[in-house]
């Protein structure tokens, strides 16, 4: 269904609070098959963008996979592979389980990340800190800023990533710990909502508080789903699920303040009619 006919009973105020051109659906690189489907919702302009998660792969395997988002010449925003494709910039090993050389993994990795934003155009590259022992903060600042120095890259945007409640804490929770993280290296960020959510609920910090915070740190693409809360490693879940917690009406008018900043819907969906529903519940936010 085009977007405009989704809206067509949501009344002209909801679309002075997202419009079609901001929303984005994401795909794997792992997964070629499912980006037609998302090709197609760009060019009926019912989404703006796709990020592309870029997966560790055998590196035939990524030139293979590479060439349909090569080729296709609408825009395709590119995501870094994280702590869960045991990529944890700021204390490589504590993913390391199965590698044997866990920084050649990283190597890898981050060149095949990088050729990807290279062959499609994608003017950033959203990066997460990772994860770190409870105790061990400044070790893995410092870690994360090593990992900056061997991978240099002006498009790297950095995520905020959510205080949960359980397992090694992530780095990067709040809008403070993300500035020192980035301090002379890093030129944009892209705040997760849900996320910063959770972060606020864990420490007490008022949301709209860390929402500012983001928007003075300079945002440049941010990152949009449901969660149950900070109590649960299932994050991202569809709007519509019941066990989603956190309330699209938090961020009205954040984006109604920041009409450019563009949000990639975070679900692990293949269908292009969830993905839409997903787009008509979050213009009603």
């Amino acid at each position: 269904m085009p977007y405009e006919s989704a809206l067509s009973n949501l009344g002209g105020m909801v679309l002075n609070v997202i419009e079609p051109i901001r929303f984005g659906a994401g795909c794997l690189l792992t997964q070629p098959e499912v980006f037609p489907s998302r090709a197609d919702l760009l060019d009926n302009g019912s989404i703006g963008h796709v990020q592309l998660m870029v997966i560790p792969q055998p590196e035939s395997d990524f030139q293979t996979n590479i060439q349909p988002f090569e080729s296709y010449k609408g825009k395709i925003r590119i995501h870094a592979p994280h702590h869960l494709q045991q990529v944890n910039p700021c204390e490589p090993d504590l993913f390391s389980s199965g590698i044997p050389d866990i920084r050649g993994h990283i190597e890898a990795a981050m060149s095949q990340t990088l050729e990807a934003a290279d062959r499609t155009g994608s003017e950033i590259i959203v990066v997460h800190a990772g994860r770190y022992r409870h105790g061990h903060k400044e070790e893995a600042i410092a870690s994360f800023h090593g990992f900056l120095d061997q991978y240099p890259d002006p498009r790297y945007i950095l995520e905020s990533l959510p205080d949960l409640q359980f397992g090694p804490a992530y780095l990067g929770v709040t809008p403070e710990e993300l500035k020192v993280l980035g301090v002379g290296t890093i030129r944009g960020y892209c705040p997760d909502f849900p996320h910063l959510w959770c972060t606020s609920k864990v420490r007490g910090l008022p949301y709209q508080d860390l929402l500012d915070g983001m928007a003075d740190l300079g945002m440049k693409f941010s990152h949009l789903s449901g969660s149950p809360g900070p109590e649960s490693e299932r994050q991202h879940l569809l709007f519509d699920d019941p066990d989603n917690r956190f309330s699209l009406g938090l961020i009205r008018s954040f984006l109604t303040d920041h009409r450019d900043l563009e949000l990639i819907l975070e679900f692990a969906v293949d269908d292009p009619a969830v993905i839409m529903r997903q787009v008509t519940i979050g213009s009603e936010c």
